[in-house]
Parts: C-alpha cells; structure tokens; sequence
C-alpha cells in the first residue's frame, strides 16, 4: 500500500537548483560545511556562525526559482523542415513568399 507524503517532506527532497550545472558536489560541500563548525571551539564564533548559516539559508529559501527556458534540438530541427517544406511548395506552385516589410507590417 502506498502512502502519501506530506507536503513538508516533499519540499525536503525537492531540488531547486540542478548541481551538475555549476560543477559542484553538493554532498562535499555541505559536509565541509559541517566539519568546518565541528571545529569552531568558541562559543560566541559558533553562535555567530550559525545565526550566519540560518539567515543565508532562509534568505536564499525565499527566491523564487528562475527556470530558464530552452529550445530542444528536435524544435529547431522541426523548424528547419517546416521551413524547407514550405520552401519546396512554394518552387512547386510558384507562389511568392512574402516580403520582410509585409512581415512587419502584420505585426
């Protein structure tokens, strides 16, 4: 039987920003970041670090994510063959294709 998760866990395992993209292991670098506050043995450091750690976090939690938007190969491949479709229809009828002017007078 399956079960639902809740919205809170589902957030945990989202991930917002694709890693490999910017060539950084993300694993190695959080464990950096904890062995790094391991090793602070002041308490006032450790306090100031931490408060640092969780204002950057909720500060970068608040962003909305910017997907970015691509064209796939098979969209501009599609558009090529559209393209020389019409062209091959147009030598075929002998119809005109229309003019750059035409072109931005209908906009």
């Amino acid at each position: 039987m399956k079960t639902k998760k809740s919205p809170d866990k589902q957030k945990e395992n989202c991930v917002e920003e694709p890693h490999v993209a910017y060539g950084i292991d993300m694993n190695a670098l959080k464990l950096a970041g904890i062995n790094a506050l391991l090793s602070i043995n002041n308490p006032s450091t450790l306090e100031k670090a931490v408060k640092s750690l969780i204002k950057t976090a909720d500060f970068h939690r608040d962003e909305p994510v910017v997907e970015e938007e691509y064209i796939s190969k098979e969209e501009i491949l599609a558009g090529i063959r559209g393209g020389l479709e019409e062209m091959k229809e147009r030598k075929r009828t002998g119809r005109k294709a229309i003019t750059l002017q035409e072109l931005i007078d209908e906009l």
